[in-house]
């Protein structure tokens, strides 16, 4: 695939008419900038300028004037830096009348109702899941870095329950152990209420909601005020206990309906119907000034960003680097794993952990995942394949294990606890110690509290024990074998890495004299969605350049306010610990890449910092970037006929996996995952990453960066395909739901994995 015919929901946009006005400026004051705009919102834009800390009044009415005595003149075709915000305006003009606004930054616009994506005689009609439009002005740089000023259009749908709570009891749905919300008028008349989430619905006594993990002044608020929130888990429940049965089959065939919006055609269409619309309207940036709305940016454009395919990683097998394949299941199959000559113990003691009951089926898939299924084969007629023909032991050159099996008679937690117990008495008495505990469990398991979930309860007690974990499910036993050496194929590259092992490297080349790329993510300890309470963990995930993983790391739980200086701590101790196990000289170059899972400018990024200047290193560089999977931008390809080449087709128009534009010096869109990972057509439209480069940062080459980390979402020692992110964020997310779990478990202790030797490998897959 190539970059030759992309198109961006981007709409290059000019400003025409009477640009030269006066505008007013004022002191900046928070207090009296909402004064202003609740006012006067409807005849002026306000703009609070940075810069030179004052609040900038722009007259966008006829026969306005600037309000303050202090004024100047402007040309607003010179003066870009006020487009945004007036154009925003001029949206908010346009639409009012027509459609419901729901959000004027960025400005978000509810498709009619008419067009409910979800349907039932039986629901009633505060049910809804409607189209959203949303428009977000920008600022993109063409490969000679002039910039290009335009409006990004998105289509999607929203989830929208606005039956207040006394309605909704009154159709027999109770809101007892759901969060709910109050609408807060806006300061703009045009504008919908805000929704603001004041607590967890406790019991209710009469008209009254009593709550808990309420927001402060919400104990307790009227039925009639407040309403479900509309989160997908809220929607779907609440059209759970509306229609019963019937209700899967009901959202089942809204999605499909909603997939005609989400996958790239519809989407595509709407957003280019949507434009036309805005070019028949008068988009008045000031009186006598209007936007003027182009067509949307393509690649045969020149103003078009600059565009690559990013090539495939090449995965390194050996020491040497000589063994080497772009496809990690074939690479380990030919080639076996990296450290096969320096892996230790070739012996594994294996404990199996499972219920009585299933014990001979579970024996028997062990056996599989052990010596594999080699007459198992998959692929197209003439091209088929033993994807696990090989096995656990001759893939990752092990010899015949020592197997044990424990059972228990219950499915609870404390017969898996006991099962544990049993199996680390046994190996204490012979005097062995455990290297891999396979666990039996249920789905069932995943819809129990984190304090009765024998996952979380079996994984707590071998951890401590220095035992690795790989658990499988009952549903997965029973898989069809076609599709069961998929999965074997996953839970043995786990297993290895779990081990300590090494499955592949990276193929990185080696530009400065040391690299490490850090993955910063938290985690919060606190039962409280509102954040009552709330106590912190900061969560950083260690690698070389070649995708060497060293260890993670967290800080101690503590509160907010004390979190900066625990991270910085934390980030200095663990940069120091690599520098001292890889004898860094303080003359040798360094840089250190973080990608963080949110924008740099929280208390991570002076964390960080400080934890930088005191590595006391004479030539060090460092980057921060925010990788963000939610952003404004869409990427079209008009070559993307669908995959696979027979109906149905999923990812029509969908980039291709590798595809990276360069916005300008500081942003980027990579796709980790294109129109051939999705699984179904009604996935939708793959997504870009956006990956955004603080400007604090010392290390500044996004081409560089971006390419990196598309290298790390083909480094996952979790499953043999790439990830849709990077694994250094995607392993924080799995450390921080694995410690949610497991602080419910009596008796868990964090230092189980911090300290000790587990620890230092990805225990967390």
């Amino acid at each position: 695939m190539s970059t030759s015919n992309l198109t961006l929901n981007f709409s290059p946009v000019t400003l025409s008419g009477k640009t030269t006005l006066h505008i007013g400026y004022r002191a900046y004051d928070q207090e009296s900038l909402n004064e202003l705009r609740a006012e006067f919102g409807q005849t002026h834009v306000f703009k609070r300028d940075g810069k030179d800390d004052k609040i900038v009044e722009i007259p966008v009415a006829a026969g306005a004037e600037p309000l303050s005595n202090k004024f100047k003149e402007i040309d607003l075709k010179k003066a870009r830096w006020y487009w945004g915000p007036l154009l925003n305006a001029a949206l908010v003009r346009v639409f009012h009348g027509k459609r419901e606004i729901a959000r004027d930054y960025p400005v978000e616009i509810l498709g009619t109702a008419k067009l409910n994506y979800i349907r039932h005689e039986r629901l009633p009609n505060w049910v809804q899941k409607r189209s959203l439009l949303q428009f977000s002005p920008r600022t993109l740089y063409n490969p000679r870095g002039e910039p290009l000023y335009g409006l990004l259009c998105d289509a999607r749908t929203r989830n929208l329950l606005m039956a207040s709570c006394t309605e909704l009891i009154a159709a027999g749905v109770s809101p007892v152990g759901r969060y709910v919300l109050v609408d807060e008028p806006a300061r703009d008349s045009r504008i919908a209420d805000r929704p603001q989430t004041v607590g967890r619905v406790r019991t209710i006594d009469g008209n009254t909601l009593i709550l808990e993990d309420f927001r402060e002044g919400f104990e307790t608020v009227a039925a009639k005020d407040a309403r479900l929130g509309a989160s997908r888990v809220d929607f779907d429940w609440c059209v759970g206990q509306l229609l019963g049965a019937e209700a899967e089959q009901v959202l089942n065939d809204a999605n499909i309906r909603a997939a005609e919006l989400h996958c790239g055609p519809g989407r595509l269409k709407m957003i280019e119907e949507t434009l036309s619309f805005l070019r028949t309207q008068t988009l008045e940036a000031v009186h006598g000034a209007v936007f003027e709305i182009g067509t949307l940016l393509e690649s045969k454009q020149a103003g078009f960003p600059t565009a690559e395919m990013i090539a495939r990683p090449s995965l390194v097998f050996d020491p040497s680097g000589t063994r080497t394949d772009h496809w990690s299941e074939r690479g380990i199959k030919d080639n076996g794993p990296y450290d096969q000559r320096t892996f230790t113990p070739k012996k594994l003691n294996i404990v199996i952990i499972c219920q009585a009951r299933h014990e001979g089926q579970v024996e028997a898939f062990v056996a599989k995942f052990l010596d594999g299924m080699p007459e198992v084969k998959t692929g197209r007629r003439g091209h088929e394949t033993a994807r696990y023909g090989d096995g656990f032991l001759r893939r990752f050159q092990l010899e015949r294990p020592n197997v044990q099996t424990f059972t228990t008679t219950t499915p609870s937690i404390s017969g898996y606890q006991e099962a544990c117990r049993k199996g680390l008495e046994y190996a204490a008495n012979l005097g062995i110690q455990w290297d891999l505990a396979l666990v039996q469990i249920e789905e069932d398991f995943k819809a129990l509290s984190g304090h009765l979930n024998p996952y979380y309860g079996t994984k707590a007690m071998l951890l401590k024990n220095h035992v690795a974990v790989q658990n499988f499910r009952l549903e997965t036993m029973r898989q069809d074998p076609t599709g069961l050496v998929f999965t074997m194929n996953q839970m043995s590259l786990a297993s290895y890495a779990k081990l300590g092992g090494r499955p592949w490297l990276l193929g990185a080349e080696q530009t400065v004299g040391h690299e490490l790329v850090i993955g910063v993510g938290s985690h919060v300890a606190s039962d409280s969605r509102l954040g009552g309470g709330a106590r912190h963990v900061g969560i950083t995930t260690v690698f070389s350049s070649d995708g060497g993983y060293h260890l993670s790391e967290r800080t101690n739980v503590v509160p907010f306010e004390d979190y900066s200086a625990a991270l910085t701590e934390t980030l200095k101790g663990t940069i120091i610990r690599v520098h001292n196990e890889d004898n860094w000289k303080s003359t040798d170059r360094v840089r250190l890449i973080f990608h963080m899972f949110k924008p740099a400018k929280d208390v991570e990024a002076d964390a960080i910092k400080a934890a930088v200047e005191g590595l006391e290193l004479d030539n060090v560089t460092y980057a921060f970037l925010h990788v963000a999977p939610s952003h404004p931008f869409v990427i079209f390809d008009k070559n993307q006929k669908g995959q696979p080449f027979y109906a149905p087709k999923k990812g029509v128009l969908g980039p291709t996996r590798g595809v990276h534009l360069k916005l300008g010096d500081y942003e980027s869109l990579v796709v980790f995952s294109g129109a051939s990972e999705l699984k179904r057509e009604t996935d939708g439209l793959p997504r870009a990453c956006l990956l955004k480069l603080h400007r604090n940062s010392t290390f500044g080459d996004m081409t560089y960066l971006a390419r990196q980390a598309f290298d790390f979402t083909a480094h996952s020692w979790r499953v043999m395909s790439p990830e849709p992110y990077p694994i250094t964020i995607k392993y924080s997310d799995l450390i921080a739901e694995r410690l949610t779990g497991l602080k419910q478990i009596p008796g868990w202790d964090d230092d189980a994995v911090k300290f000790r030797e587990i620890g230092r490998t990805p225990w967390f897959l």
